[in-house]
């Protein structure tokens, strides 16, 4: 047995329980918004992290990879997982510990906090259904202003966390916390930004189009000139949404449980999601995260989803994303080690998950999930799709340029470079009362799933990719079916963490990742 092996058979354990401590505690801050969930989950971080820095295993795990007699796949790809692991904790005890509590009270921060509109605490889920109904443009804006409160509150949490991040990157040689994340996440940083500026370039004539649509609505609808449309003008804060057709598309699930349409839809592709939904928490209620996420508690099949289910075109579609999320995680193949019992990377997770939402605009599946007796909105909702593409893939070109600014310089204004971005990407006009503010800060990424955006367009990509290879290229393609469901589990999820992303990928679909699909599909 190699010394590996023999490491592995005693580390795995004590990794294994730290790790999943961590995710109860971070459920249980998530759903909660506690002090005590908040002060648990920060002591059982550190102590991961503090786990994962030990430099004499970082020393062997690196003399290891050198070792030419380890040739077994599964246990270099572990090794591989090991060492990106080990080496973003290569810190001071004190810095990992004092990033661990920075990151458990920004969340604590997001879940506690409520806007104030109109002299009344409001959700999240509020704010939205005001951006979506009101006409009144003064409404909407004070709406929209609401909902960048937050940031006022947040902004120096994140900036101190940003600071620890860089401190800790570049103690371990990077340049910045970025550069450091897309290293670890074995992503290249010059072939990302060419691929978005190319991807840009390439759709920006479709993106145009989508515009001018949506400008000239607007305008018609809230009575003022397209210069004088601010991004109160959409149907939710950051402008990353479709907002033509909303209230309309909402008439799919009225009378629908959502969650029970979406159980029986993964069931007709043979993904039986019912003990995931037994874990879950779905519904809005005081002090719990606003926003929806899925967790993998322990690696052995305790998976669990945070929704916030409203009657909703958007809630249907984000149900059925983060089940994709779960069922990615639910069919790894039962032999893979421990460690490797997770996506590669959040691209290929965010595929699955990003399809699947994808079919709450889709024909055929809304057919399945609302019934087929409302055509008129059926009709309207694969419209609704390109847009929401088009409109979504200039808001990832602004996350991802913000977030490589943010951290290498964090001094700047950087409200006045958030605005230039989404001038420059989304071609919303920014307003004029803005200097001085935290808009930034709002985006709940930013502060806690950092540099991490950038995955959902590669994730949308790849999923285009996926839904060819399944289809043959075929126009009238069909998510929920056993074929489909066979096809992802042995092509994808079965395989786990066994590979990089590229390589899985390649293996998928059979070419690298790239966009082609996607402008076939969407521009």
């Amino acid at each position: 047995m190699h010394p590996f092996e023999r490491f592995l058979q005693n580390f795995i354990p004590l990794l294994e329980k730290k790790f999943t401590d961590v995710n109860k505690a971070s459920w249980i801050l998530e759903t909660t918004g506690s002090q005590d969930a908040a002060d648990l989950r920060s002591h059982l971080d550190a102590e991961l992290k503090i786990l994962l820095s030990d430099v004499k295993i970082y020393r062997d795990l690196m003399a290891w990879d050198q070792d030419p007699s380890l040739k077994d796949p599964l246990l270099k790809r572990q090794l591989n997982v090991l060492l990106r692991s080990f080496k973003q904790n290569q810190a001071s005890p004190s810095l990992l510990e004092e990033i661990s509590k920075k990151e458990a009270t920004l969340a604590q921060s997001y879940a506690a906090f409520r806007a104030d509109f109109n002299g009344k605490k409001v959700s999240e889920n509020e704010i939205r259904d005001v951006l979506k109904k009101e006409k009144d443009a003064s409404l909407r804006k004070m709406a929209w202003e609401s909902s960048k409160q937050i940031g006022e509150i947040l902004a120096p949490q994140i900036l101190a966390l940003v600071k620890c991040r860089n401190q800790l990157a570049i103690s371990l040689g990077y340049s910045d916390f970025f550069q450091m994340q897309l290293d670890l996440q074995e992503v290249d940083r010059n072939w990302l930004l060419q691929l978005f500026d190319a991807f840009s370039k390439d759709s920006e004539k479709a993106f145009d189009s989508v515009l001018r649509e949506i400008e000239e609505a607007l305008s018609s609808r809230y009575g003022v000139s397209k210069k004088d449309l601010g991004p109160w003008s959409y149907s939710e804060p950051f402008g990353q949404e479709d907002p033509l057709d909303n209230e309309d598309l909402d008439h799919l699930v009225q009378g629908v449980d959502i969650v029970k349409a979406s159980y029986l839809f993964y069931q007709q592709m043979g993904m039986d999601v019912q003990s995931i939904l037994d874990h879950s928490d779905m519904l809005e209620r005081e002090g719990k995260c606003q926003h929806a996420f899925c967790i993998h508690v322990d690696k052995r099949g305790d998976i669990r989803t945070l929704n916030n289910v409203k009657s909703s075109v958007k809630w249907l579609e984000t149900v059925l994303h983060e089940l994709g999320h779960a069922v990615y995680e639910l069919y790894f193949d039962d032999s893979l080690p421990w460690l490797l019992r997770e996506p590669p990377h959040m691209i290929t997770t965010e595929a699955m998950a990003l399809l699947a939402g994808r079919q709450a605009y889709r024909k055929n599946s809304l057919e399945k999930l609302v019934g087929n007796s409302k055509q008129k909105w059926i009709d309207i909702a694969e419209k609704s799709l390109r847009r929401r593409q088009l409109i979504f893939s200039r808001w990832v070109f602004v996350m991802t340029s913000f977030e490589s600014e943010l951290y290498s310089n964090p001094d700047q204004d950087l409200n006045a470079l958030w605005w230039r971005l989404v001038e420059k990407y989304q071609k919303i006009k920014a307003p004029s009362n803005r200097q001085g503010k935290w808009d930034w800060a709002t985006k709940y990424h930013i502060g806690l799933a950092p540099v991490y955006y950038f995955s959902y367009l590669l994730g949308e990509m790849f999923a285009s990719m996926l839904q060819e290879a399944v289809s043959g290229k075929g126009k009238h393609f069909e998510f929920a079916n056993p074929k489909t469901g066979q096809f992802l589990k042995r092509k994808l999820f079965s395989l786990g963490n066994s590979m990089s992303w590229s390589s899985l990928i390649e293996h998928a679909v059979g070419s690298p990742l790239n966009y082609h699909a996607w402008l076939s599909e969407f521009s």
